[in-house]
C-alpha cells in the first residue's frame, strides 16, 4: 500500500513538473540558455543569455580589449628659477588602452515573431580609459634643483614627480549606462544564431588624472583644441557581431 501510494505521488509530481515546464517553454520564462561569442568595439566578448518572457531576454557578459600601446615624445612645461637652463625639454611617454569590462543588458523584442530588438543596461569597468607613464633623468635632475615640471594635457598639467616619473591619463565613469538596437535573438530558436547590434555607452566627459601629486593648471596659455575635442567625447560607440549557441 505504501509503495503504491509513493508511486502515485511520484507520477503526479512528474506530471506537475512536466506541465510546468511546458508552460514555461510556451512563455519563454528561463526555459533555456545560450552562450555567445562576440567581436565589437569593446573587444572580444563572451556572454550568457536567457529569455525572461517572449518579449524580453537577459544578457550578461565580459569583454576584453586587447592591449594597445603607443610611444611618443611630448613637450614638458617647466617652472622655477632654473627653467632657462633646460630649453625645450621632452619626455618619452608610453600609453595604453587595454582593459576589461562587464555588462548586464536587457533585450526588448517589440514584435513577437521578429528579430529586431532594443536593448538597455550598463557596462562596468575601471574608470581609467587611457593610461600614460614615462621617465626622464633630465627632469629628475631639474626637479632636484627646486624646479617643477609637468606634461600639459588640455587645460591641465600632469606633474612629474621628484624621481622624474610621470603617470596619469584620462578617466571616465566606472558604471556606464548603455542603449542600443539590433537584429537577432539573444537565445537562438535553432541551435546556432547570429546577432548584430549598434549602441552607445554614456561614459561622461573624460577627465585628466595623475598618480603623483595633484593636477595643476597649465603653466602658460596653451592651445585648448584638445580640451574642446575631449569635452565632446561623452559617449563611446559600440558595434557588435555575435554568434551564439543554445544550450537547452
Amino acid at each position: 500500500m505504501i509503495r503504491q501510494t509513493l508511486l502515485i505521488c511520484f507520477v503526479a509530481l512528474m506530471f506537475t513538473v512536466s506541465n510546468t515546464g511546458l508552460a514555461q517553454k510556451e512563455l519563454g520564462v528561463f526555459n533555456t540558455m545560450a552562450i555567445g561569442l562576440s567581436a565589437s568595439t569593446n573587444g572580444i566578448g563572451v556572454d550568457v543569455a536567457t529569455p525572461i518572457t517572449p518579449h524580453f531576454a537577459l544578457r550578461g557578459g565580459v569583454d576584453f580589449m586587447p592591449g594597445i600601446k603607443f610611444n611618443t615624445d611630448v613637450d614638458v612645461e617647466l617652472s622655477g628659477e632654473f627653467a632657462e637652463l633646460y630649453p625645450d625639454p621632452t619626455i618619452d611617454l608610453e600609453g595604453g588602452l587595454g582593459r576589461a569590462s562587464g555588462n548586464l543588458l536587457v533585450n526588448y523584442y517589440p514584435f513577437k515573431k521578429g528579430t529586431f530588438f532594443i536593448t538597455a543596461g550598463a557596462y562596468f569597468a575601471g574608470s581609467k580609459m587611457i593610461k600614460i607613464k614615462g621617465h626622464s633623468d633630465e627632469l629628475e635632475e631639474y626637479i632636484d634643483k627646486t624646479g617643477a615640471a609637468g606634461v600639459v594635457v588640455g587645460d591641465y598639467t600632469i606633474p612629474v614627480d621628484k624621481d622624474g616619473n610621470v603617470s596619469g591619463g584620462l578617466k571616465v565613469f566606472g558604471v556606464r549606462p548603455y542603449v542600443g538596437l539590433g537584429f537577432g535573438h539573444a537565445v537562438p530558436q535553432k541551435r546556432v544564431g547570429f546577432m548584430f547590434e549598434l549602441g552607445v555607452q554614456f561614459h561622461g566627459t573624460p577627465k585628466v588624472y595623475t598618480d603623483y601629486g595633484d593636477l595643476g593648471t597649465a603653466f602658460e596659455v596653451t592651445d585648448d583644441s584638445f580640451t574642446k575635442i575631449i569635452d565632446k567625447l561623452t559617449v563611446y560607440p559600440v558595434m557588435k557581431f555575435r554568434i551564439c549557441g543554445r544550450l537547452l
